[in-house]
């Protein structure tokens, strides 16, 4: 008669042993790539959001830069509630404008003359923008700029060439 030991084998102990190791890797490797995705996510939207504040100060300053030799004023149009950078240029014949503004979630710019009235809705779209708050202090012009995810900036520019007005 022979007796049964009842107990584990080493077998047994080096398949139970592989097997947790097996699964402590699945567990993370699924950590790290978890991880890595959001890491990912992060570059992503802050990379983003850098490129909406550059785009929105680029436009703002190669539009001022582009028209630097006319008067530059900032309008407030109330029934609007807009305020606008403002380049003027006067010719014999006309005064021609050419306005920054933001209109229903957008940097728009406009261009008319003394015939033509303002009015927001004619406007080109440059960028997507919430807020844009223009002010000229002397020679220098401040731009403070919102963008439709928040990103706040802010513009500053010495105008050289034209004449710069409230």
């Amino acid at each position: 008669m022979s007796r049964k030991v009842v107990g584990h084998t080493p077998k047994t102990i080096q398949n139970v042993f592989v097997l947790l190791l097996l699964a402590l890797f699945a567990c993370l490797s699924t950590f790290l790539v978890t991880m890595g995705a959001q890491l990912y996510r992060n570059t992503v939207e802050n990379a983003e959001k850098n490129n909406t504040s550059r785009i929105m100060n680029a436009v703002v300053r190669s539009a001022i830069w582009a028209e630097d030799g006319g008067e530059i004023i900032v309008e407030k149009f109330s029934e609007w509630d807009i305020t606008t950078l403002t380049v003027v240029e006067r010719n014999e014949e006309e005064t021609d404008y050419k306005r920054l503004f933001a209109y229903e979630g957008s940097l728009l710019e406009t261009y008319t003359d003394d015939e033509i009235g303002f009015d927001p809705k004619y406007g080109e779209p440059l960028c997507n923008l919430k807020e844009f708050e223009p002010e000229i202090n002397g020679n220098v012009l401040t731009v403070r700029l919102k963008s439709a995810d928040d990103v706040e900036s802010t513009v500053r520019m010495t105008l050289r060439a034209g004449g710069a007005g409230k």
